[in-house]
């Protein structure tokens, strides 16, 4: 029993050094978008522990939207996926960007047509080609989410932009592309 109430003991007290805070913050609540920084500057200036989030692009987004118009029934978005410098006291003060990740939905009348899913897949990716990875934020290449959705239900698939680049190469196109991208 004493050997509890130690434990118990011990456990209260490691609990109260940790200094938790007391509510968590998004990016919106804490007012301005915190600045995106590029990863050769020096961050020993400020102490903070690190959390994964997203920030949007609006300006990358209206682009992107803009480029998919062509396709028939495309909506999409970019955004960016990396890390949150958080203070002791809660306090976002930077994003660091890993990668971007591009967002399309795709109008479809039949999901079980895989020749058609796998065409907007090979158009949508004509499209990125226009945004090269080096140019977006972040040093990774990040992923490509597409959702079809017809009438009744709604697939989606979610790759790397490599791995679709690569299937493109390898001269996989229409079902056999859609195939291969879907069971990943």
């Amino acid at each position: 029993m004493l050997f509890l109430k130690t434990i118990g003991i011990f456990i209260i007290v490691l609990l109260s050094a940790c200094n938790f805070p007391r509510q968590r913050q998004s990016v919106s609540d804490t007012g301005p978008a915190p600045e995106t920084v590029e990863p050769s500057q020096n961050y020993a200036s400020t102490e903070c522990a690190f959390m994964w989030a997203n920030e949007s692009l609006p300006e990358l987004s209206a682009d992107f939207n803009q480029a998919i118009q062509d396709i028939a029934g495309a909506e999409g978005y970019a955004q960016a996926y990396g890390e949150n410098c958080v203070t002791n006291e809660g306090e976002v003060v930077r994003f660091l960007a890993m990668e971007t990740d591009f967002y399309v939905t795709l109008k479809v009348n039949d999901l079980e047509n895989k020749q058609i899913l796998g065409e907007l897949v090979e158009q949508v990716m004509e499209v990125l080609a226009d945004f090269p990875t080096d140019e977006t934020p972040g040093p990774q290449p990040g992923y490509v989410g597409i959702t079809f959705e017809s009438p009744v239900d709604s697939l989606r698939l979610w790759v790397m932009r490599t791995e679709i680049e690569i299937a493109l190469e390898n001269g996989l196109q229409g079902e056999e592309l859609f195939n291969a991208l879907q069971k990943r």
